[in-house]
């Protein structure tokens, strides 16, 4: 037996007795630092002049796929003189990373055109609702997106207000997303104004488990399932949800009568949930709060929870009184790409948009690099 599997069986023993809940959050310490090498990613296509979102998803060989919100696209095919004060604001982009090392992979961004050739989102909008990508899983060759269903509200807090949420299947995922087929599927809503897959899509088993946040102050996060079957399908009509502290799984047509219990409260609206192999458990990254906060990672032996209190990891030197001009949000977890540790982004925009225009240092994803330690390693530090 392992020195660390003697702690666990110790950990598991002494909560059987005490009733106390076991987080390996408690063995191990995580920092986090800024990793400015990594940043360079989102500068090599000189076309995508910068966006927010930032998820990830392993397509496998050596390839990533990441999906962006509000982008800026300059497509002026003299390189030199592509900027953000002539590039067009599209709704959402991706990009696909060639090679697991940010410090060293390629990046090309993809949008779609408009007859004119003038760039338009690369999942395109209804009329005067917009989308923006959350969470997705790869699902064999096919691919699955969950979407945040939005329109502009001049007299909502920050401009928009969310109208639901979608799904797209991509039926080729392996091929150059030019060519790709998408379908977006008819996807049931809930009163409660959650939007499923705003956050994270796992595969466990035979099940899909998407998490999402609604669209209250506190930001309460939510599971769902779907089977891995009808996922590939796109049928949605078996959705269940979590309802929280009673385990319990109730179907969609039980939650307008019987809405489910939150699964975590005090969550954020973008966030990330993956399994961490280092810790073997479930980490569930975001900020704090928002505009300006740390980053914190709650802990899980389960995607069911209970999830343990946050444990703030990083903070991002733009969490500070004198920034004021700046809000920070969408802090996820990327556990596809190759560091010592965990790479994360965070994503940094202005209070004022006009800033955006006059300078070109916010609004692209930075990175993070967490590291793991034991307490014994952390209190010698």
């Amino acid at each position: 037996m392992t020195g660390r599997s003697r702690l666990s069986l110790i950990a598991v023993c002494w909560s059987l007795i005490v009733g106390l809940e076991v987080s390996h959050a408690e063995e191990f310490a995580m920092r986090g630092v800024a990793w400015p090498e990594a940043d360079q990613l989102f500068r090599r296509d000189t076309r995508w002049r910068g966006s927010d979102a930032a998820n990830s998803i392993d397509l496998g060989e050596g390839r990533v796929l990441w999906t962006f919100g509000d982008s800026f696209v300059d497509n002026n095919p003299v390189a030199s003189q592509r900027q953000r004060k002539t590039a067009r604001f599209i709704r959402n982009s991706i990009a696909i990373q060639r090679g697991y090392d940010p410090t060293s992979a390629e990046f090309l961004s993809y949008w779609q055109e408009n007859r004119e050739g003038v760039p338009t989102a690369f999942f395109r909008s209804e009329g005067e609702v917009f989308l923006w990508p959350g969470g997705g899983v790869l699902l064999d060759d096919k691919l699955l997106i969950y979407l945040v269903r939005v329109r502009n509200a001049a007299e909502a807090r920050l401009g928009f207000a969310v109208e639901g949420w979608e799904a797209v299947l991509i039926h080729n995922a392996q091929d150059d997303p030019s060519d790709w087929e998408m379908e977006f599927v008819s996807t049931p809503q809930n009163s409660m104004g959650v939007m499923v897959g705003s956050g994270s899509s796992l595969r466990q088993g035979d099940w899909v488990y998407s998490f999402g946040s609604d669209n209250s102050r506190r930001h309460n996060l939510f599971l769902t399932r779907i089977r891995v079957a009808d996922a590939m399908v796109g049928d949605f009509a078996d959705l269940e949800w979590f309802n929280g502290s009673e385990e319990a799984w109730l179907k969609q047509a039980q939650i307008d009568a019987r809405p489910p219990l939150p699964l975590v409260r005090d969550g954020q609206t973008e966030f990330t949930v993956h399994y961490e192999v280092k810790l073997d458990s479930f980490l569930l990254t975001q900020f704090q709060s928002f505009p300006r906060s740390p980053i914190i990672v709650r802990e899980a032996q389960q995607l069911t929870g209970p999830w343990s209190n946050g444990q703030t990891v990083f903070v991002p030197e733009e969490a500070t009184p004198s920034r004021e001009d700046v809000m920070l949000y969408a802090s996820k977890a990327h556990p596809e790409q190759t560091t010592e540790g965990l790479a994360v982004t965070y994503c940094t925009n202005a209070v004022r948009p006009a800033d955006l225009l006059t300078s070109e240092e916010l609004y692209y994803p930075r990175f993070v690099r967490f590291t793991f330690e034991t307490q014994a390693e952390s209190s010698a530090n």
